[in-house]
């Protein structure tokens, strides 16, 4: 077995501490139950293709790389539907999409991700996280870490 120090996460992912890394992760899966064409699910395909690194360039299942106003159609598709998915994973979602909203290399992926990730925040009746609490959350140590989730 040939092992070349590749990994499934993107460069800028890996530069990126571990419960960043962890957080991204946890929203790959996608949603469980919900039909293939779902929004959710197709919006997880455009999610993955921008913390994962694909196999090959074919289009797949997994991985969807789309235009930049398909990404967009999509989440707005998520949020006309929003009601109907399922809290856990868009808890998920919601926490991932925060970190590409504020950490991904590429402005114009960065700012559509930041949008969705405000919209998102106002259906569930929160306040946006800042990018510096963010930071203090997920770089604490951990006694400091598990006071803040509770």
């Amino acid at each position: 077995m040939k092992n070349d120090q590749r990994s499934i996460l993107q460069d800028w992912v890996m530069s990126l501490g571990l419960r960043f890394q962890g957080t991204l992760i946890s929203a790959v899966r996608g949603a469980d139950g919900v039909a293939k064409d779902d929004p959710i699910k197709l919006l997880t395909r455009s999610y993955r293709d921008a913390v994962l690194v694909a196999f090959d360039t074919k289009p797949s299942s997994f991985i969807d790389k789309v235009s930049h106003e398909a990404v967009e159609n999509r989440m707005k598709m998520v949020l006309e539907s929003f009601d109907q998915h399922n809290w856990h994973y868009l808890s998920h979602l919601l926490n991932a999409v925060e970190i590409l909203g504020y950490y991904h290399p590429d402005m114009d992926i960065q700012l559509q991700w930041n949008w969705f990730y405000n919209k998102m925040v106002k259906k569930m009746h929160l306040y946006a996280e800042m990018k510096e609490e963010l930071e203090r959350r997920l770089c604490s140590d951990e006694e400091t870490f598990k006071h803040h989730e509770e």
